[in-house]
């Protein structure tokens, strides 16, 4: 058999799926998908994965996606040049070869669901990750006329529509019934195997962040960015050292925000008091050290999960959140508190004291209910692939 006959004989024996992310760097969504399928891909090698990044630039899990047996393509052109970019997308779609196009840019996937319109695809899929249906413009001119149509072609061309939450699920189908074997929602996974023993000592966590052993960490993870609301956090700070002064606020995350973060922290005598680690990749320890979570995101419109806030019940951290996430990512509520942001940052501050002051879960019982709920990566796993094995 030729080299080339052996190549067609691979890919026809194989169920080749091609995804379509922003590009492989550590976000929640592309963190999310490169540990499904890594797990997915050991379960089952019959399907291959091609992963389409539409900014054309290298992320942090290229090269392990290419070991793990997948491959990454990155865009060669700006999704701004629109021509140019549907143009050559259209060709890696034709040339893949491809049974699934499954598309997590919310209603932008439209755009991927036209360049696809004629070619072979045996399944379309649209993965809704946010509650918002916004477009990558800053004119509002072009949000409101684009968006309704744009939502329309998701709604006419995929054969799937998958949101992360009841919520996200139904920013884009509205109040139309649900359409049996099209629409549904699906969980994101969480590696648990993070979050088990052993716990790294606290004492030691606070010692590397110059913090005396007795600190309590008030501790925010998240991109630092305005709907984010981390500033926030620095007024919660300022009320609630007045209640107990060995709090400090310790900030998990990198963005446009650091800066005025810094600066509130500085002109409200805060300074000393907060600690902005950047970027972590070992966010479940981290979780582990501290003693409340702080999630004061803005609530309208919601997050389309919160994926953080299942993370750390995982961790048994507990946890004081905007009216900014699903029910649903409420897994342990002994371990939960909700408190709109108009309560204002005194209240906050009160009921992080009062959290603080609560025997908490332990924490191997936490893990075990994280594990045995919808968001452990084995049901995870599971829920993504039944979507694909419906052309199987």
């Amino acid at each position: 058999m030729s080299r080339a006959s052996d190549d067609q004989w691979s890919r026809t024996s194989q169920i080749r799926i091609l995804q379509i992310v922003e590009n492989l760097d550590n976000r929640a969504v592309e963190s999310w998908l490169f540990r499904i399928f890594l797990r997915a891909s050991r379960q089952d090698p019959r399907y291959h994965w091609t992963f389409f990044c539409v900014l054309p630039e290298q992320g942090v899990y290229d090269e392990a996606v290419r070991q793990a047996g997948g491959e990454v393509i990155y865009s060669r052109y700006e999704l701004g040049n629109k021509i140019a970019f549907t143009t050559s997308l259209r060709k890696v779609m034709r040339e893949g070869q491809y049974d699934i196009l499954h598309c997590h840019h919310d209603i932008m996937s439209a755009a991927y669901l036209l360049t696809s319109w004629g070619l072979p695809f045996r399944q379309r899929i649209i993965h809704l990750h946010n509650t918002a249906l916004g477009l990558p413009t800053p004119s509002r001119f072009k949000q409101t006329l684009l968006s309704q149509p744009m939502r329309q072609v998701c709604l006419r061309l995929a054969d799937q529509i998958v949101g992360i939450s009841e919520d996200a699920l139904s920013s884009i189908i509205g109040n139309e019934p649900r359409r049996r074997g099209r629409d549904s929602v699906v969980h994101y996974g969480i590696d648990t195997e993070l979050f088990a023993p052993p716990i790294p000592d606290k004492v030691s966590f606070r010692q590397q962040l110059g913090f005396a052993s007795e600190t309590k960490i008030l501790l925010f993870v998240g991109r630092m960015v305005d709907y984010k609301n981390p500033c926030f956090v620095v007024e919660v700070l300022e009320h609630l050292r007045k209640l107990d002064p060995d709090f400090v606020a310790v900030f998990a995350g990198t963005g446009p925000f650091e800066a005025d973060v810094k600066q509130l922290a500085e002109k409200n005598s805060l300074k000393r008091h907060i600690k902005l680690l950047g970027f972590r990749n070992d966010v479940p320890q981290v979780m582990h050290a501290a003693d409340v979570l702080i999630w004061p995101s803005l609530e309208d419109p919601k997050e389309g999960l919160g994926l953080g806030i299942v993370e750390a019940q995982a961790a048994g951290l507990p946890i004081l959140m905007s009216r900014s996430v699903p029910d649903e990512a409420v897994v342990i509520p002994e371990l939960v508190e909700v408190l709109p942001l108009a309560a204002g940052a005194q209240k906050w501050a009160d009921a992080v004291w009062r959290i603080s002051r609560r025997e908490s879960l332990s924490k191997e019982e936490a893990l075990a209910r994280v594990e045995a709920s919808s968001f452990s990566m084995s049901q995870g796993v599971s829920n993504i692939m039944a979507l694909y094995r419906q052309i199987s």
